[in-house]
């Protein structure tokens, strides 16, 4: 008895099936309160609900950054960062049940030292690495799979 294996599809090649996405990179995992904060800000002004914050720590907060009370207590993430290289401010989206309302100027907030970057990721010119990789190129192979049988050239089988 003869029996014939095909890899996955119907198809010559078979299909690409169970390459699967992954598990993401941790999106939407709230680890808690870091070990330590350090100040990172102090409160400007409301601004609908949310409050724009001056940078008062030499390094620039990652976008959606926690931002803590100095007790560890969460009360919002960074939104955008915006200004001059030697006045920046960056705004903070607060957590539900939280009101941007109640703090007052000069009112200080943190953040885990290890969601800061250095100033100079923004100042530095990119150094060139080598050319780069490049585009994709050409040739990848195959002519894709699908399609308009019209849609490259005129077709031999009818």
């Amino acid at each position: 008895e003869f029996v014939v294996m095909r890899r996955g599809g119907r198809f010559r090649g078979g299909s690409r099936g169970g390459r699967g996405r992954g598990r993401g990179r941790g999106r939407g995992y709230d680890a808690g309160p870091p070990a330590t904060v350090i100040e990172v800000g102090e409160f400007v002004h409301p601004c609908e609900s949310e409050m724009l914050c001056k940078l008062t720590n030499e390094k620039i907060p990652y976008f959606n950054a926690p931002i803590y009370l100095k007790n560890k207590s969460k009360i919002g993430k960074v939104e955008e960062v915006l200004g001059r290289i030697d006045e920046v401010f960056f705004t903070v989206k607060m957590d539900p049940g939280m009101n941007c309302n109640t703090f007052k100027d000069d009112d200080k907030f943190y953040i885990d030292p290890m969601k800061l970057l250095p100033m100079s990721r923004f100042t530095n010119p990119k150094k060139p690495g080598g050319g780069g990789r490049g585009g994709r190129g050409r040739g990848r192979g195959g002519r894709g799979r699908g399609g308009s049988r019209f849609g490259r050239g005129r077709s031999r089988f009818g």
